[in-house]
């Protein structure tokens, strides 16, 4: 075990004293690889680890959130190198259910080259669980590629899609495979419904096809996609609210600063309404999706759209506005691709080297993205900034053609129906995890929340909530060119206790003509305006 713990340690740019790589004896295999993974996580500057130096880095152990939910023999081990996480669990146990946070997945990229068998293991692992929920559905005459016999006979394959073509007489051709083999899928266009489903196909889909045919070739009778479906809805004990929003672009010309610190005043409950203090008062978790930063070198000539020009500044503005928010409210703070880590998903959390100020708010937590976070001992939501919904929507010619980027959460439900996140290979930049593809939706979420679109939307699906935050930063010049429509300062706010949504807006004030012109509205969670309300759910200039 000592070698592959030194032989892992070496792969992640460190090594381990005498004294340290004594302790891992106690640990079994799996244990140890959590250490390792652990003290990776620390980012620890020098090269050889020594037991003096978790005095130096104990801060960052405290808050790692790797360490938290380990089992006695990982803990035991920190704690001969100083740490005791004893008094933690013991005020943990006696605090209410309120501002419990619990990071349930948090996946990491190996500090490694790439190779080719890293991309067949990530395929592999993508087809072997989504496959797993396929088979979950109980499906009839299931069967492998390979075991397709000559003679004419019903089957259900589980199969990724590896291209689709539309024949002379406009029936759908698709070639699929699966670990055994590969095969070919006729999709008839007088198969209505069937056909339906088949032009929604994207390539590298993991689906179950019900057909007829032989080893030459398939007649598709219906295909079934896994589908994320939670049973029922969840409903919290607690009358509080969380509050969710995304795509800052601090230190861009466009960035609306001073509407963003209208959104932070009413979260302090500094209004002149009382009513809309109480409501305020109520809210104890902040969701931030993502693109906290405008970033540099995003694009050509993105330098002349900036007003700070470093990544270092720009973290300074966010961190200045997340400090003036009162320190009740838990705030959950992922990356996206304008922030200053690895483009690549799933991306890390954003590192102290750009964003020292950020590590130092106590009720900040950074996560990367994508991230599936506990709150109240109950509700999940899976956080993701959503890099891969315009790649969607490029690719199904119905969201293109009839919504375009205006109906950001009709895409989070292909990405339910299909389990994962980017299903597409060459479409996102990924990066193959030693556990796996980490965008494979394994653990059902009751919310997901998105941004990237710049539009707030709130609709649901197989009873689970999904949430697309809006921006702070007027129409860029790029957002123009490809077609965004972005609605900025709007803020949806989830009632745990009743389900019941309402969207803030801070924007400034309407004009006559303007499409918002409705104050004062209650959502339902298809996102559908249901009644009238003097409940604050608009809030114009502040106030």
């Amino acid at each position: 075990m000592v070698s592959e713990v030194l032989k892992s340690c070496m792969l992640k740019g460190f090594l381990l004293d005498k004294e340290i790589l004594e302790l891992f004896s106690s640990l079994t295999n799996e244990d140890a690889k959590k250490v390792v993974e652990i003290i990776s996580g620390l980012c620890i500057e020098e090269k050889v680890i020594t037991k003096n130096l978790f005095v130096k880095y104990f801060d960052k152990l405290e808050t790692s959130y790797l360490l938290k939910g380990c089992g006695t023999n990982i803990l035991n081990f920190f704690k001969e190198v100083g740490y005791n996480k004893n008094n933690a669990v013991k005020k943990e146990e006696n605090e209410e259910i309120t501002g419990k946070i619990r990071l349930i997945s948090a996946p990491a990229f190996p500090q490694k080259k790439i190779e080719v068998k890293d991309f067949v293991k990530h395929f592999r692992s993508r087809y072997e669980i989504i496959r797993s929920f396929l088979e979950n559905k109980n499906l009839d005459n299931l069967s492998s590629i390979r075991k397709i016999g000559e003679e004419r006979s019903n089957y259900t394959i589980i199969a990724a899609v590896v291209n689709k073509k539309i024949t002379k007489n406009k029936n759908l051709f698709i070639e699929v495979e699966d670990l055994t083999g590969n095969i070919f899928v006729l999709v008839n266009q007088n198969k209505k419904e069937v056909f339906e489903k088949a032009r929604e196909l994207l390539e590298d889909d993991i689906v179950a096809f019900s057909a007829s045919g032989n080893r030459e070739i398939l007649f598709a009778n219906d295909i079934i996609f896994p589908e994320a479906v939670l049973e029922e809805k969840k409903y919290g004990i607690l009358d509080e609210y969380v509050a969710f929003t995304s795509d800052f672009h601090a230190g861009s010309k466009m960035f609306l600063e001073k509407n963003l610190l209208k959104f932070v005043r009413w979260l302090n409950g500094c209004g002149d309404d009382e009513k809309q203090n109480e409501i305020a008062k109520k809210v104890k978790y902040l969701f931030i999706v993502g693109d906290n930063i405008d970033g540099v070198g995003h694009m050509p000539g993105q330098e002349r759209l900036l007003i700070e020009k470093t990544t270092t500044g720009q973290y300074e503005i966010v961190e200045k506005i997340l400090n003036q928010i009162r320190k009740d409210i838990k705030i959950i703070m992922c990356p996206g691709q304008h922030d200053s880590v690895w483009v690549g998903e799933p991306q890390p959390i954003i590192g102290e080297r750009w964003a020292p100020g950020l590590h130092k708010i106590n009720n900040l937590l950074l996560v990367p993205n994508p991230a599936m976070v506990e709150i109240d001992d109950s509700f999940k939501i899976l956080m993701y900034h959503g890099a891969s919904i315009n790649r969607f929507i490029d690719e199904i010619p119905a969201i293109r053609t009839m919504y375009g980027h205006d109906r950001p959460t009709l895409v989070v439900k292909e990405m339910v129906k299909r389990r994962h996140l980017a299903p597409v290979h060459g479409l996102m930049d990924y990066i193959p995890c030693e556990k796996g593809d980490s965008l494979v939706i394994k653990d059902i979420p009751d919310i997901i929340a998105t941004g990237d679109q710049h539009r707030a939307e709130v609709s649901n699906y197989n009873n689970i909530l999904l949430i697309a935050s809006s921006c702070w930063q007027s129409t860029t010049p790029f957002e123009e060119k490809v077609g965004n429509n972005p609605d900025p300062c709007k803020v949806p706010l989830f009632n745990l206790k009743t389900r019941e949504v309402k969207i803030l807006d801070f924007s400034d004030e309407i004009k006559e003509n303007s499409s918002h012109k409705n104050d004062n509205k209650i959502f339902c969670e298809d996102g559908k305006k249901v009644q009238e309300s003097n409940d604050v759910v608009e809030v114009k200039n502040g106030r």
